[in-house]
């Protein structure tokens, strides 16, 4: 009985935080980060090799810190910059400090501009589809033969219905306190992708124990 609470309380929890989720998706969308919403790249070619810690002092100064920046090859003569938005006065002034610094003589027309669109879910998504379901449909054969006596429905739904809930409730818990969507959210959900696997896994393990027991 007290297992049944908990595990009504433990679903009541989690529908809470799957509706509220739901609508802070439909009333604000994702936060996504610098690298994959609205952003503009400046790719700027000094023409001579330079350090990076000078490079990005500069950077930092005229941009301030919500910036990301990388190496766009290896002669360490080319540097993308990528910030939420730009000014003429920033170019301006980027361009100034680094003809200040390397005796260049740059321009603002020099620079390679690009205004980026914030990357949509799909897109974000896309390259994980093909690998996750062959992946599951890979699981789902094995658990159904490795747990046939516990039912091949049974066993189905419980496995499909973890991965929903777990992923869903990581997705409404970004949705709700605004996580940034970047790079490392796509490897954390297929972590949590394994760790439901493996939740199932135990869960069918003893109760295949206890189904032996009883036969027993």
């Amino acid at each position: 009985m007290l297992k049944n609470k908990k595990m009504l309380s433990l679903l009541a929890i989690i529908l809470i935080i799957v509706i509220a989720g739901t609508i802070m998706l439909f009333i604000k969308g994702m936060n996504y980060g610098l690298t994959y919403g609205d952003n503009t790249t400046i790719e700027l070619y000094l023409e001579t090799d330079f350090e990076s810690a000078d490079v990005q002092g500069i950077i930092k100064e005229v941009f301030g810190d919500n910036i990301k920046t990388r190496q766009v090859n290896n002669l360490k003569q080319d540097v993308l910059i990528i910030t939420k938005s730009v000014s003429d006065e920033q170019l301006n002034t980027l361009v100034s400090k680094v003809n200040e610094k390397y005796g260049l003589e740059l321009k603002t027309d020099d620079l390679l501009i690009t205004n980026n669109t914030k990357i949509s879910g799909v897109d974000l998504i896309s390259s994980y589809i093909l690998p996750i379901c062959i992946s599951t449909i890979a699981i789902l054969v094995y658990f159904m033969i490795r747990y046939r006596k516990l039912g091949i429905y049974k066993v189905t739904l419980i496995t499909i219905l973890t991965i929903i809930i777990i992923l869903a409730v990581y997705t409404s818990i970004y949705a709700i306190i605004r996580l940034p969507i970047n790079e490392f959210t796509m490897p954390i959900a297929m972590i949590l992708y394994v760790i439901s696997i493996i939740l199932v896994a135990e869960k069918f393990e003893r109760d295949l124990l206890e189904l032996s027991n009883k036969e027993e």
